[in-house]
């Protein structure tokens, strides 16, 4: 306790009185004295028990130390965007309900690009690039997942979200809301190299067919291919093979129409890399189409491309140069209208390919030229594109289009098609171009958040 010896005022004393609850022992004090006292140390303890409530009531309503969270949780919230249409969103919701997910990129404080290219395995490399926006701007990070060839949807959608939760870390950890985060590593295993018996070669069988008819018509077909490949850093080897047979009945009242076609193809094309930007590649190919009158053609080429960019970056970026110059045998199976049933030709090709997909959009387009040398106006042209830009906030342009300027039919039958041939597209058509466009617009408004799951009667 502490001692407070006050002087006499007013001549009336109290003399060791123990003021229980303030802490002191009083001696020697007046009256008047003793009672000012006492109403100084209950109003300054008042005071302090006034103020540390206020403290506690504001400091309650905005800390985050692992209680429940006061106020509104969509202040703190990290808001995203994911752009991949691919993914499983409904699950991705379910997993990771701990943030906003926003219909609109602009409205996003992350911006996520998941991008994806197939790996040596039969598998598939998923890109995951973080992009910060608003006060994150900066921010930014990639992560990558690689699966299997035999993993299932939901190992490859399993991995994702991981991925996804660790990327997310480092924004979330910036919010109040960090200070919940809980991390976790697992025990670390020392993993051996496995031996591979099939030293890298991978082999892929495909089989489909469909059968559907009615009582007028019956359609059959059949698509098979087999795949061998071989993919290691630096060189590739790829093997295709396919095989296509379609047999179509129609039933008219007093006649049948048989619409049949087959065609066959093969390719054999090792590719060496020789730097971060140059490639080398040989082909060698064999083709058969009833439907384009070849019999059989067959050849082989060598090309050499050059890629701008480091291929690292082939899933966000690309543009490549290309030049191709081949040998090519070509056997019809009725005579064309060169005269020709067969012949040995020397084709040139070249293309341009541009691949880019950043947070403004995608672009992906492909300008390809040919020739023989025989007569430079056996020629074609043809441009591929695919566009995907956002215009205004929650307005997209999108395109897709495929272009061709064509002077190179050379196995064209010479006699005169039937019109059961033509209708039922049975032979190849005489024709200077060919084209296909789609044109679109995509529009979107309402609330910015998407984070709901409802899957009731899908």
């Amino acid at each position: 306790m502490d001692v407070v010896k006050i002087m006499p005022f007013l001549g009336f004393r109290v003399k060791n009185f123990l003021i229980e609850g303030l802490g002191c022992k009083i001696v020697d004090v007046d009256f008047f004295c003793f009672i000012c006292i006492i109403t100084l140390r209950l109003r300054m303890q008042i005071y302090t028990k006034t103020l540390l409530f206020f403290y506690l009531f504001i400091f309650s309503s905005i800390s985050f130390s692992g209680g429940e969270i006061k106020g509104s949780l969509n202040d703190y919230v990290l808001r995203i965007f994911i752009d991949y249409e691919e993914c499983d969103m409904d699950y991705i919701k379910a997993e990771i309900p701990y943030v906003n997910y926003v219909i609109e990129r602009r409205d996003a404080d992350v911006y996520i690009l998941i991008t994806k290219q197939p790996t040596a395995g039969g598998g598939t490399e998923y890109t995951l690039v973080f992009i910060g926006q608003k006060l994150f701007t900066g921010m930014s990070d990639t992560l990558r997942y690689n699966t299997l060839a035999t993993d299932s949807d939901d190992t490859i959608r399993r991995g994702i979200v991981k991925k996804l939760k660790a990327g997310l870390v480092r924004y979330i950890s910036r919010t109040p809301l960090g200070e919940r985060l809980s991390i976790d590593l697992l025990e670390e295993k020392a993993v051996s190299k496995p031996y591979d018996r099939w030293h890298n070669w991978i082999f892929g069988i495909d089989v489909y067919t469909y059968v559907q008819g009615q009582q007028k018509y019956n359609f059959n077909n059949i698509n098979t291919s087999l795949s061998i490949k071989k993919v290691l850093e630096n060189w590739k080897w790829l093997n295709n093979f396919n095989y296509y047979y379609r047999y179509n009945v129609y039933k008219l009242e007093d006649t049948i129409l048989i619409n049949e076609s087959k065609s066959f193809s093969g390719m054999t094309n090792p590719v060496i890399g020789i730097s971060d930007y140059f490639s080398i590649c040989g082909y060698g190919s064999f083709y058969s189409s009833s439907y384009e009158n070849i019999y059989l053609s067959s050849g082989i080429a060598l090309a050499i491309e050059y890629n701008i960019y480091p291929y690292s970056q082939s899933t966000s970026r690309k543009l490549t140069f290309q030049y191709e110059v081949g040998y090519i045998y070509f056997e019809y199976y009725e005579l064309t209208i060169f005269d020709k049933l067969k012949e040995r030709l020397v084709k040139e090709t070249g293309s341009v390919n541009a691949y880019i997909r950043q947070p403004w959009g995608s672009v992906n387009l492909s300008l390809r030229g040919s020739h023989y040398f025989h007569d430079f106006k056996k020629n074609r042209l043809t441009l591929n594109t695919d566009i995907s830009l956002p215009i205004l906030k929650r307005l997209s342009f999108k395109i897709f289009s495929y272009v061709a300027m064509i002077h190179d039919q050379l196995s064209l039958p010479k006699r005169q098609l039937t019109e059961e041939e033509i209708i039922l597209q049975k032979k190849l058509l005489a024709t200077q171009y060919s084209y296909f466009i789609s044109i679109g617009i995509s529009y979107t408004f309402g609330s910015i958040y998407s984070n709901i799951v409802n899957p009731r009667f899908e």
